[in-house]
C-alpha cells in the first residue's frame, strides 16, 4: 500500500502547484503587460534508468509526474486607452528594454511609464526605459511618440525606443510580474515581414483569459481532492490490515 501513498502524494503535490501558477495568473489579471503562466508537467525518464540498470523488461506500468517548468505564454493583450502620453503600448512582437536597477537590462510590455526625480522615463518600480542612446530623457510628459517608437519633444526629433523582438513561441525567465529575461538559445533576429506599431496614450493589458483560467482551476481543485481522498482511503486500508494482522 505504500505505493498508494506515494501516487496520491505525488497527484496532491502537482496539483498544489498548478493551483499556485493559476493563482498567481488570476491575481495578476489586472496588472499591466502581464503574461499568464502554465505548469509544464512531465514524467521521470524511468525508461533511461532502466537502460542504464541493463533492463529490458517494465517494472510497471505507473509513471509518476512532476512539474518541470513553467511556460509563459506570450500572445497580445488588449489595450486599455488612456490619452495619457507615458503611457505607451505596442501591438506585435515587440518589447521595450529596461535597464533595472541592479544594472542589468530586461523586457517588458509594460508601458505605464513614469518621469522619475531626474526627468527620465521610467518603469515604475523597475527601471529607466532604454532608448538608442542609453535611458531615455524627456523632462517633461509633453513629448510625442510615433508610430516607429521616435520620440519628438517640441517637434524635434530626441530618441528612439528600444525594441526587441521576441516570437510568441520564445522561451523566457520572468522576474517579478512585468520583467522578462529572453531564455539561452532564444530566437532574436526578426522576420523580414515583422510588423509593429507603437501607440502612445495606451496601455496593454494582461492576456489572460479568466473564463479559462477559472476553468483549469475547477479542474484542478477536482483532481487535488481526488487525490487527498484517496490518501485516505488508502490510510484506511492500511489501518483495517495493521489490525487484521494483530489479531493473527
Amino acid at each position: 500500500m505504500l505505493r498508494g501513498f506515494y501516487i496520491a502524494s505525488n497527484g496532491l503535490l502537482n496539483q498544489q502547484r498548478v493551483l499556485n501558477t493559476i493563482s498567481n495568473n488570476v491575481a495578476n489579471s489586472q496588472t499591466p503587460g502581464y503574461k499568464s503562466d502554465t505548469s509544464v508537467q512531465n514524467t521521470f525518464k524511468r525508461e533511461l534508468i532502466r537502460l542504464n540498470q541493463g533492463r529490458t523488461n517494465k517494472t510497471g506500468t505507473i509513471e509518476y509526474k512532476y512539474t518541470e517548468r513553467s511556460y509563459t505564454q506570450l500572445t497580445q493583450g488588449s489595450f486599455e486607452f488612456t490619452e495619457r502620453p507615458l503611457d505607451i503600448a505596442i501591438e506585435g512582437p515587440v518589447y521595450f528594454n529596461i535597464q533595472g536597477k541592479d544594472g542589468n537590462q530586461y523586457l517588458s510590455r509594460n508601458g505605464q511609464f513614469s518621469l522619475d526625480n531626474e526627468g527620465y522615463l521610467e518603469l515604475a518600480g523597475s527601471g529607466r526605459v532604454l532608448g538608442g542612446n542609453g535611458p531615455i530623457y524627456v523632462g517633461t510628459s509633453d513629448f510625442s511618440v510615433n508610430g516607429k517608437g521616435e520620440i519628438y519633444i517640441d517637434g524635434q526629433y530626441s530618441d528612439s525606443l528600444q525594441l526587441t523582438y521576441v516570437s510568441d513561441n520564445s522561451n523566457v525567465n520572468k522576474k517579478g510580474d512585468n520583467l522578462f529575461e529572453l531564455a539561452e538559445g532564444a530566437e532574436t533576429n526578426p522576420p523580414e515581414d515583422m510588423e509593429y506599431s507603437i501607440i502612445q496614450g495606451a496601455y496593454e493589458r494582461s492576456n489572460i483569459d479568466m473564463a479559462t483560467e477559472m476553468t483549469k482551476a475547477m479542474a484542478a481543485q477536482r483532481s487535488f481532492e481526488s487525490m487527498a481522498q484517496a490518501l485516505k482511503m488508502v490510510d484506511n486500508i492500511n489501518e483495517k490490515a495493521a489490525t487484521l494482522i494483530g489479531k493473527v
